[in-house]
Formats: C-alpha cells, sequence, structure tokens
C-alpha cells in the first residue's frame, strides 16, 4: 500500500469519527496530523512542531503527565498503549472527554497517536443512568402508593374496573411523558373503564390564582374557576374531596350543563403541592357509591403523580438545553441545533449565517460594579439581542459574555443587518454605570461567518465567525465584521 493511499484512508476514517490522527517522530516532533472537520492546509502549521511543548500549554500537568508517560512506554516497550478516557477542561470552560491509543511503527521509528472525542458518549451514559435513577425512583413511588391502596368489599365487576383503570393510568408513565398526552390518556381511562361521560382535568394556576381546564370529554367549553369558587374551587381550596349527590341543592354549583344531576372533585395533590382538580359529573341520576368514591380518590392519586412526573421530566428538559441565567439555548444544545441546521441548508442548497457577539471590556465592567451588575449586563444582552431576531432564529449564550445566533436561510447581506441592528440596540441601551466603560458605553463586536460563502463544515463555521470576531475586537470594538472581509 503506499503512502499516498495509506494517508487517504486515514483521512477518510478521521472525517467520520470525531478524532485526531498524529505522527510522532523520534524526536517527538509532529510529522503528520489530521482532526476531523478541520481543513488540512490550516494544520500544516503544527508539522515539525514538538508534540509536547504544544501539550503543555492545551493541558493540565497531570494529562500531560499522563499522554508523556504512555508516549514514552509506547517507545520503550514498542507495544500499543491504551488510555480510555481523558477528562479535560477546554478553553471556553466546557467539560470534554477523550481516549487515546499509541501504536509504535518500527518502520518508520514513530508513533501513531490516535485521539477520539468520546465527549457525547460518556454524556449519553450520564443521561442514562439518571434517568434510569428517576424512573426507579417514580416507580417505587408508585409502587408504595398502590401498596396502600385498600381494597373494600365490592362485587367483581367492580373490582375489575378498579384495577383495569389503575394499571391503565400508571402505565401511562411509561409511554408518554408530554403533559397533554397523558392528561387525554387519563381521561380516556376513566370514560372507557368507569363509564362516566363527562369528565375534566383542571389545573391550578399558581400565580392567577384560578383552575383552568386542561383535558376534557363531555363538556362544550374550558373553563376558568378562580380558587375557592363553586364545588370545584372549594375542593382544591380545601384539598378534600366534595361530592354534591344533587348539585340543585348546592349553592356553590357553577352550572355548565342543564342535565347535571350530581358532581365530585377530587383536588390533585402530591406532597403539599397543589396540581389541580378531577372533576366528574353525572347526567342519569346515578348515585355514587362509597366504593366509587374511593375509587375516584385512588385515581386521582396517581394521576397527580404521573401530572408530577410529566411536568418535571418537561422541565428538566427544558433545563438542559436552556442557560440559566439568560434563558437563551446554552452552548451544548447549539452545537446540536448547528448540525442539524447545516444538514439542512446542505440538503436543499440554502444560505445559513452564523452571528458572533462578545461585550466589549466587560471584565472591565464586572471589576468596577461587580457580578450581580455583570450578570444583570449579560440578561440584558440577551434580551435585546432575541428581541431583534426571528422566531426561526435561534440566539445562545456561547460561553461568558460570548453569544451566538444561528440565522437559517439568511445570506450574508441580512446576518449584517440584524447583527448591525444589534449592535447600535446594544450601544443606545442605558445600562447602569455604561458612561465609565472605556467606550463611554456598554457595547458590543459582532463577527459573522456564512455557508455556503465561508464554510461547509460546522467547526468552520465557528472558527470563521472567531476570526471575524476577533478582527472586530482589534478593529476598535463596538463593530460588525465579516469573515469575507478579513485579512487572514
Amino acid at each position: 500500500m503506499t503512502d499516498a493511499l495509506h494517508a487517504t484512508m486515514l483521512d477518510t476514517v478521521v472525517s467520520y469519527i470525531s478524532s485526531s490522527l498524529i505522527t510522532v517522530d523520534s524526536k517527538e516532533k509532529i510529522a503528520y496530523i489530521t482532526i476531523s472537520r478541520h481543513n488540512s492546509h490550516n494544520l500544516q502549521y503544527f508539522i515539525g512542531k514538538n508534540l509536547f511543548n504544544l501539550l503543555k500549554k492545551a493541558c493540565n500537568a497531570g494529562n500531560y503527565q499522563l499522554l508523556y508517560n504512555a508516549y514514552k512506554e509506547c517507545v520503550t516497550s514498542h507495544q500499543s498503549v491504551h488510555i480510555s478516557k481523558i477528562f479535560h477542561i477546554g478553553v471556553r470552560g466546557l467539560s470534554e472527554y477523550f481516549s487515546c491509543d499509541f501504536s509504535f511503527v518500527s518502520e518508520q521509528n514513530c508513533v501513531i497517536i490516535f485521539i477520539k472525542n468520546i465527549t457525547e458518549s460518556i454524556l449519553i451514559e450520564e443521561e442514562f443512568t439518571c434517568m434510569s435513577e428517576q424512573y426507579e425512583s417514580l416507580n417505587r413511588d408508585l409502587y408504595i402508593a398502590m401498596s396502600n391502596l385498600e381494597f373494600r368489599m365490592m362485587d367483581i365487576e367492580q373490582a375489575h374496573k378498579k384495577i383495569a383503570a389503575l394499571y391503565r393510568i400508571t402505565s401511562i408513565v411509561q409511554k408518554t411523558v408530554n403533559e397533554q398526552e397523558v392528561l387525554n390518556e387519563i381521561l380516556d381511562g376513566i370514560t372507557r373503564e368507569l363509564g362516566f361521560t363527562h369528565v375534566s382535568i383542571l389545573l391550578y394556576d399558581e400565580k392567577r390564582k384560578e383552575l383552568k381546564t386542561k383535558a376534557q370529554r363531555g363538556f362544550a367549553d374550558d373553563v376558568r374557576i378562580p380558587l375557592g369558587d363553586g364545588i370545584t374551587g372549594y375542593a382544591a381550596l380545601h384539598r378534600e374531596l366534595v361530592y354534591v349527590e344533587d348539585v340543585s341543592q348546592d349553592s356553590r354549583y357553577i352550572p355548565r350543563n342543564n342535565g347535571c344531576i350530581s358532581e365530585v372533585a377530587i383536588p390533585l395533590v402530591v406532597g403539599d403541592k397543589l396540581l389541580g382538580v378531577l372533576n366528574v359529573e353525572t347526567m342519569d341520576g346515578r348515585i355514587l357509591q362509597p366504593y366509587d368514591l374511593d375509587l375516584l380518590r385512588s385515581l386521582a392519586s396517581q394521576v397527580a403523580v404521573t401530572i408530577a412526573h410529566a411536568s418535571h421530566v418537561s422541565k428538566v428538559e427544558v433545563q438542559a438545553i436552556t442557560d440559566g441565567l439568560t434563558g437563551l439555548y446554552n452552548y451544548r444544545y447549539f452545537r446540536t441545533i448547528l448540525e442539524q441546521e447545516l444538514k439542512r441548508a446542505v440538503r436543499y442548497k440554502r444560505p445559513l449565517s452564523l452571528i458572533m457577539i462578545d461585550i466589549d471590556y466587560f471584565k472591565h465592567y464586572n471589576d468596577a460594579n461587580g457580578h450581580l451588575a455583570g450578570d444583570s449586563v449579560l440578561s440584558t444582552v440577551a434580551t435585546l439581542a432575541k428581541q431583534a431576531c426571528r422566531d426561526v432564529d435561534f440566539v445562545v449564550r456561547y460561553g461568558g459574555e460570548e453569544f451566538a445566533i444561528l440565522l437559517p436561510e439568511t445570506i450574508v447581506d441580512e446576518a449584517c443587518i440584524l447583527a448591525e441592528r444589534i449592535r447600535k440596540g446594544i450601544a443606545e441601551h442605558v445600562f447602569p454605570n455604561g458612561s465609565s466603560q472605556p467606550n463611554g458605553a456598554v457595547t458590543v463586536s459582532i463577527g459573522i461567518s456564512n455557508y455556503p460563502q465561508d464554510a461547509y463544515y460546522d467547526i468552520e463555521l465557528i472558527e470563521c465567525a472567531d476570526i471575524a470576531l476577533y478582527t472586530a475586537k482589534h478593529s476598535g470594538r463596538n463593530c460588525v465584521k465579516l469573515y469575507g472581509n478579513c485579512s487572514i
């Protein structure tokens, strides 16, 4: 096999796996290097450089020593050496994991080092472990709740209905964590298994202090009921089951259907938290027996746990992709959507622009005004940037005082107009003590890159925007620079 063919095969492997391949000669100098999604021309800078001098600058002391020892062991023993996992914190403060393989090639008296980025695999493994623990905890809670149910004597038909309804509702957790789907499944189970035709679930809005219909069967309209009003509001306020056999004799009843005869309202409570009310109305003169009320109470307990679980998972999913301070998407989610949007742009031959924003002299502002004031600036800049964008744009807190905006279906000229609008809006905004900044105001520098004009890969798109941003920072700041106009 020729050297050229061998190099081509190695490049092909690295292009499909997020990894790097480096050949080091007997003097510890780099003889060959290829890194996935990096332009081979730009990597020529590293040829002839001492690998371990570079690693001293890029790694902490522990990782450097680990890599150097592995290299020395490979050279000495002429045997392959494997490092399964190295934890590294990058220049942007992001955690990454790598595996390394050292192989000695006696013919060329050199060592081939294969470095694979295993960050995604590690994070997926951690997420799976976390989710497994959550589901185990939920299953334990459900098991305890089921164990605490006291089945009273009733005929075989009623016992069957109770078991079937409880089983269906508790199994919803394993089907979906979408709140609306959960509520609809619950109502379908109650109407089908128990024969009630008019059932609704109202969730509690703590800010408005009211109950609002979120799912229903048999009713024509949604309602909002202030806490304490009507039979439903009373049950929620006092957190107790309320059964009215004849609603015409109860002044609390709020008419919804002329044919309603009786109503039962059961609060949905988990711990000390009120989630809502399960409401059932009968139209056929059916008098609910004690076992009916017991069944509904048991169902309400399971419904509350299921709703709480769905709500928790939904919040966790949102928290996982958003930045806690600014409410913007976080860096990790940005890398996901960047890859998705770039694939879409390539497939349909559509433009895609990336804007990188950095707050000028942010450290100066923090030092002069304190970190709380700095956090306020970060939050305000995020709000101003998001307000200037379209709904289809992705606004991201990239890290520290940096922000990124991904613009689908957007050419460079359009991105430049938006960037200038953001820059001007921030420069004209009155920030507390902003006049004491070196620029006389809180300002931002902005860099722009574009597919396909500047880059074809996601990492290249980021690097090009970074270069444009770097140029803006060194051109007096408070300005917008396009990658295509930068002198590289």
